[in-house]
This record gives C-alpha cells, structure tokens and sequence, in this order.
C-alpha cells in the first residue's frame, strides 16, 4: 500500500529538519582534480586576456547595439566621449580597483591595448557612471560572456548580497545578526542607519554551477527592494542567455510556491530547501510537489543536486575579496560600481576558462 499524502509530509519534515541540524546522513561528492599548470598559466595571463577581452566584447556590443537601433542623426555640438570607450576604462578601473585620477592615468598606459580612440579626463570617467548608454553596454557585455557556454550551463543559482560603501561594514556579520522572521522573508539585513554617503547596494545575481559565470544581476541602493522581488526577471534573464536551462538550485529563501513555480514554468526543475513545517499543499504549484515528491523518492540525489548552490556563494567571493568598499557616494553611481565588478568578474573569468576549461571566449581568440 503506497503512502498517504499525510505520511509523506511527515518523512519530508524529518528530512528537512536532519538537514537543517546537520545531522543527515549525506554523502559528499568528491573534489574534482585540478590541473595547476594550467591554472598557473590562468594567473599569469590574467591581466593581458582581461584587457584584450575587455576590447573586443565592447566593441562587440556596440556594433550590435547599432545594428538594432539603425544610424542615429547626429547631435549639433561637439560629439561626446563615445560610451564605448568609457566603459572600457570603467571595466578596467573596477579590475584593478582605482580612483577616477588614477584610471585617468592607466587609460594613458593602456589606451592602444584597449583600443580607445582618444584620452579623456578623470571628470569624463566619473560622469560615465551617469550614463544610460554605458549601461547598455555592460548589459550587451553581460550576454556576450555567456556565450561560449551556451548548452553547456544548464544549472544555475541564486543569491543575494550587499556591497558596503565603508570598510567596516561587513554583509555576512549583519545577515548573521538579522531575525529569523526578516531573513526568512526575504528583507535586507537591518543595519545601524547609516550617512547618505555611506548606503549599501544590496543585490542578487544569478550565476552558473559549472563555469561560475553570471547570467544576471540586479542591483539597488533602497534596501526596502527585498531579494525575493529580484527573482523573476533574474529567471527570464537567464532563460533568454540559456533556453536549455535545467534546474535551478537555491537557499531556503526561495522555497515558496511562487518561486517553484516560475522555475516550472521556464521548463526547470526547482531544487529549494524548505521549512521544517513544510507540507505537500501544492496551492495550485506543481513544480512545489514534484520538488517534495522528489525528495522522498531518493535524498541523496535530491541534497546532491540542492548543494551545487554552493557555486553562489563560491562566485560572490570571487567578487568581492578582491575589491575593497564601493567608492561612489551617490546611490545611482553606486548601482552601476557594482554591476561594473560583476560584469568585470565575467570579463575575467572567461579568460581563466580559456586555460582551465578550453572554453574560448570567441571561436579565434587563441590567434589574436
């Protein structure tokens, strides 16, 4: 005689609260080997590919930027600063995390390797963190990232964060000190108010399992902008990027019925750990039974597919150990400091792939 809906729930509750305390029998999966020759060739290379990739994915996005928006009547005046190469130096200025004077002084060391038609002063660079065009392009650069991976990234995660605009904040000690009641719902740690100069960005970004790049980022300096309210246009997102999307594997924080069945909806199966007084109501959610359902048939594939979400806090660490604090004050140029390190992460990390993964950021990238 199967079991009843009733029991399944009790089993369901007693393997989420063993997970919880840390008492579940699971089997970890053994670390892959690493190649380190190739990784030390990674290391050594590192600035050279992130520059020359820098070059060509701009240039890139601008052409197909103009390709969808057609020839424009030019404006009466002297032609601004072209957003492409503003955002070159940006890019650049975020990988080797120096003020606008100092970025002023590398675009003169670095112009040829970039390829920037003119120099322009640090008070251009301050203002192109202003610029709705610039914006554009990072976005066009975000999904030319992803594009050598495309078929090969099917598991993605996500995860939010902050990124402190002081030396002493530190995100993970405020989500440490937050209520149950905030966290579970989704609110932004409740830190001390702090100065106008001084505000947080807060955001969640949607990364892949395997090649540990970011698909998505959504950003915002109003912490009343919870995680959950992010996720959505993360999913659609990365479901344009990667249409053969599989799963998507998340914290406790998505275990809602809403959110299985968005991740339903866009043909993945939804790996999120819930409560320990979940039950199998499904509300109308299909994706949230099946999940359930899952879990019961078979634990150890279940909590070995739930752990890859991992790769999320892996890749905000590769984010954020290597810069310090934002150094925008104002909250607008702030958003678009933090994307920058997100997208320059991508910039980076596609020239690593090339060395420990053969994964080539265009098809003749190896003869330039």
């Amino acid at each position: 005689m199967p079991p009843t809906i009733a029991q399944r729930g009790e089993t369901i509750r007693k393997i989420v609260t063993a997970a919880r305390t840390g008492v579940l029998a699971y089997e970890e999966r053994v670390p892959l080997p690493r190649d380190w020759s190739s990784y030390d060739v990674a290391q050594t290379r590192e600035i050279a590919d992130t520059l020359t990739i820098t070059r060509h994915l701009v240039d890139e996005a601008e052409q197909r930027l103009l390709n969808r928006a057609g020839k424009r009547a030019r404006r009466r005046g002297r032609p601004p600063t072209p957003a492409a190469d503003i955002s070159k130096v940006l890019l650049m200025q975020t990988y080797f995390g120096v003020p606008n004077r100092v970025a002023e002084g590398l675009l003169l060391l670095f112009q040829e390797k970039l390829g920037i038609s003119r120099e322009f002063s640090y008070k251009t660079i301050e203002r192109g963190y202003d610029r709705e065009a610039v914006n554009r392009l990072l976005d066009e650069v975000m999904a030319l990232t992803n594009r050598p991976i495309q078929g090969l990234e099917k598991v993605f995660a996500p995860d939010g964060t902050g990124f402190p605009s002081s030396r002493k904040e530190n995100y993970a000690d405020e989500r440490s000190h937050q209520s149950t009641e905030g966290r579970e719902a989704g609110a932004w740690p409740d830190g001390p108010p702090p100065t106008p100069y001084r505000v947080p960005v807060f955001g969640v970004g949607m990364i892949g399992i395997r090649f540990k790049l970011y698909t998505a980022w959504r950003g915002s300096a109003d912490r009343h902008m919870g995680e959950l309210s992010h996720f959505e246009p993360l999913l659609e997102r990365t479901k344009e990027l990667h249409p053969e999307m599989s799963m998507v594997v998340g914290d406790g924080l998505y275990a809602g019925r809403p959110q299985c069945t968005l991740v339903a909806r866009a043909g993945a199966i939804p790996r999120f750990l819930p409560r320990r007084n979940v039950t199998m109501k499904g509300m109308g959610s299909q994706g949230w039974v099946s999940m359930l359902l899952d879990m019961v048939r078979d634990p150890q594939k279940w909590f070995g597919e739930y752990y890859q979400r991992e790769a999320a806090e892996t890749g905000f660490s590769m984010v954020k150990n290597r810069k310090g604090a934002l150094r925008k004050r104002l909250g607008r140029r702030k958003e678009t400091e933090s994307y920058l390190r997100i997208v320059q992460y991508n910039v980076t990390r596609l020239g690593q792939l090339q060395w420990i993964a053969n994964i080539l950021p265009w098809p003749d990238f190896a003869a330039r």
